[in-house]
């Protein structure tokens, strides 16, 4: 018995993991993750990046895991780490335009061990044949350098596979129309 795994990705505002606008996903990236078995990625191998305006920077990006179990819910946040390998951001060079950059993150190596305790943990309750689920939400600090455009559109990735590629999770999300209000551009701080 598999546990159904539900994902809340995005980044870029102050409570990304409440953006989940299925209307911005891309039918060929719902193709790609329902075909993602999250339980057997290596977490080591998990990237995620996020394509911002200009004027937008993250800060601190936080990776929760939560399993539940019946009345049973335990969570693990995990900080992620900048992907400072290049490399590893060839298959989003056509992403890129004059007015945004992509950033990169991954979990740090010294975290590897604590998320695949989470995951035998989750095969643990499998192989006893009990149900349960895996959430894995991604959520964001930014800080803006000034005023942001009036179209404040964000895109974000994911990559499972060493030797695979980004694919983009959430399409032109818009922070001015496709968030909750205490995400709108208006509210995320300055950079200090």
């Amino acid at each position: 018995m598999r546990f159904p795994v539900s994902l809340k990705l995005a980044a870029a505002a102050l409570v990304l993991g409440a953006l989940t606008a299925c209307s911005s996903v891309p039918v060929t990236s719902m193709v790609k993750l329902a075909r993602t078995d999250l339980s057997a990625t290596d977490p080591a191998a998990l990237r995620i990046a996020v394509r911002l305006p200009q004027g937008l920077r993250p800060r601190r990006v936080t990776l929760r895991v939560t399993i539940a179990v019946g009345a049973d819910k335990r969570e693990q946040a995990f900080v992620l780490a900048d992907l400072d390998d290049a490399g590893e951001l060839l298959s989003l060079a056509g992403e890129v335009t004059n007015d945004t950059m992509i950033y990169a993150f991954r979990i740090a190596p010294a975290d590897v061990p604590r998320l695949l305790a989470v995951r035998d943990e989750m095969a643990a309750h499998k192989a006893k044949g009990e149900r349960g689920s895996l959430t894995i939400d991604v959520g964001a600090e930014a800080c803006r350098l000034g005023a942001l455009p009036a179209k404040t559109l964000i895109t974000t990735y994911l990559k499972t596979e060493h030797a695979g590629d980004f694919f983009p999770l959430t399409r032109d999300v818009d922070l001015r129309k496709d968030v909750p209000k205490e995400a709108a551009p208006e509210r995320i701080p300055l950079c200090g």
